[in-house]
């Protein structure tokens, strides 16, 4: 018998309009915080944390991640984002498309995520032409985030109407990950708890390579190993996971305690940990706010979130300059990060603005990981600015750049540029007053302003 291949689905959209519902009529078993479990969210009556179900799909096995929909648990969308292989977004018929539907496809598609079905749940609650034009709202939605084709079904998870079309839908559409199944084993965990007669727990989606029992591992950033002492998967005792694989990982000499969502179990010595990160990124056009020299951030880097500065740069002759705000659609930029995360080339970024209201769109861009520096070195431009106080027939003779004769030598040989653009070579000091002779390609005019441009580089720590 061919072994099932693992698939995970996201269920994104707004807090009540029925994610946890659906993901109870579709599942057969419940994982950890499963179907609103953890304690907060049965007396708050939401979701507030990732969830995990499972349930078989012809040749595949499912994992629903049922994320938060309420607008201040984005981060946990984001995280959930990032271990899944398609996305169900869910639109509740009788109240239709809201402001985190479309954050929630922006994630999404931020993130790669290019099989997104729409479910209109409680279809049963309006009539058919009110679902015409939630269906109609939900199709501009999706155009609008760059989605051009999207299944929509209309499913009520009271009735059961419309579920099989749902899992037909999704047999149809599900096309899983390209797994890495040789590499270093990776993965991000999303739970952490003790057990009695067993110790910690943890449980997460594996990602790259494979973990046997009895293996050797290690927790980044906490920098401790540990010895794998069971795998489960959904209840069954597993010998080995490997990537795609949705698992609970017993590793008892380590405290929960310790343990966050976004840490890492890896392969000894295969992942870096550091607080400093080069990343390219591209902004998303909704998002119309600017992009400032260390502007805070969150930035969800792989699985963790951690609160960040950015400094975009340009690169001048392989150099890269400091830029106090950018507007383009494309740039790179320096990370600070407020505390060490496990981090390696090619990651997956999502930057947001925590701080905007919900009723703004705070996703500013996404982008990848390019270098892990061990210390972030950019350069600054420093302008110094004289004024022509004579022009002779040879030079021109300028005055205020430098404040003195062994200053204005120092700067012999460089270039500076008028007020109206006309390049020019300082070619001397003249007296003994800080005054320069220039040569300048083209006639400047008296007392016109004089630009000096030096590029000056700074080592760059976060909060400094």
């Amino acid at each position: 018998m061919p072994e099932s291949i693992p698939v995970h689905i996201g269920l994104m959209g707004h807090i009540d309009h029925g994610k946890t519902e659906l993901a109870r009529a579709l599942s057969e078993k419940v994982s950890t915080a499963g179907l609103d479990k953890h304690p907060q969210s049965q007396q708050r009556g939401i979701t507030i944390d990732l969830g995990f179900t499972m349930f078989n799909l012809g040749e595949f096995v499912v994992t629903l991640v049922d994320a938060p929909g309420h607008a201040d648990l984005i981060r946990s969308v984001v995280a959930g984002a990032n271990i899944i292989d398609a996305a169900i977004l869910v639109i509740a018929a009788d109240e239709g498309p809201m402001l985190q539907t479309g954050e929630h496809v922006i994630v999404l598609r931020s993130l790669g995520i290019d099989t997104v079905i729409v479910a209109l749940t409680k279809s049963d609650l309006v009539n058919a032409s009110q679902l015409d034009i939630i269906e109609a709202k939900a199709k501009g939605i999706m155009k609008s985030a760059g989605i051009e084709t999207s299944d929509i079904v209309r499913v009520s998870a009271l009735t059961g109407d419309g579920l099989d079309n749902l899992r037909a839908t999704l047999l149809r559409r599900l096309v899983p990950r390209e797994r890495n199944r040789s590499g270093p084993f990776l993965m991000p965990l999303d739970h952490a708890f003790g057990k009695k007669g067993y110790g910690t727990i943890v449980t997460g989606t594996v990602l790259r390579g494979f973990v046997r029992t009895n293996d050797m591992i290690s927790i980044i950033p906490l920098g401790k190993e540990a010895r794998v002492r069971s795998i489960q998967a959904f209840g069954v005792h597993r010998e080995i996971a490997s990537a795609g694989d949705r698992v609970g990982i017993n590793i008892p000499t380590i405290e929960s305690d310790g343990l966050k969502r976004g840490d890492y179990l890896c392969e000894p010595n295969s992942l870096k940990v550091s607080t400093k990160a080069i990343c390219r990124v591209k902004r998303n056009p909704l998002y119309k706010g600017k992009i400032t020299h260390r502007m805070t951030l969150s930035s969800t880097i792989g699985m963790p979130t951690i609160t960040s500065e950015i400094l975009p740069f340009v690169k001048e002759a392989e150099v890269p300059v400091i830029v106090s705000e950018t507007d383009a659609s494309e740039f790179e930029a320096a990370l600070l990060l407020q505390r060490p995360v496990g981090i390696e080339r090619g990651m997956t970024l999502l930057l947001m603005r925590t701080d905007l209201p919900p009723n703004a769109m705070r996703i500013v861009g996404s982008g990848t990981i390019i270098d892990i520096p061990s210390d972030i070195r950019l350069s600054k431009k420093r302008i110094r600015k004289g004024t022509v106080s004579r022009i002779r027939d040879e030079d021109t003779l300028v005055e205020g750049l430098a404040s003195s004769k062994e200053i204005a030598e120092k700067l012999s040989g460089s270039s500076v540029r008028s007020a109206t653009g006309v390049q020019g070579i300082i070619k001397h000091a003249f007296g003994t007053r800080g005054v320069v002779s220039v040569v300048f390609e083209k006639r400047v005019v008296e007392m016109e302003d004089i630009l000096y441009e030096r590029l000056v580089e700074e080592e760059y720590q976060f909060g400094h």
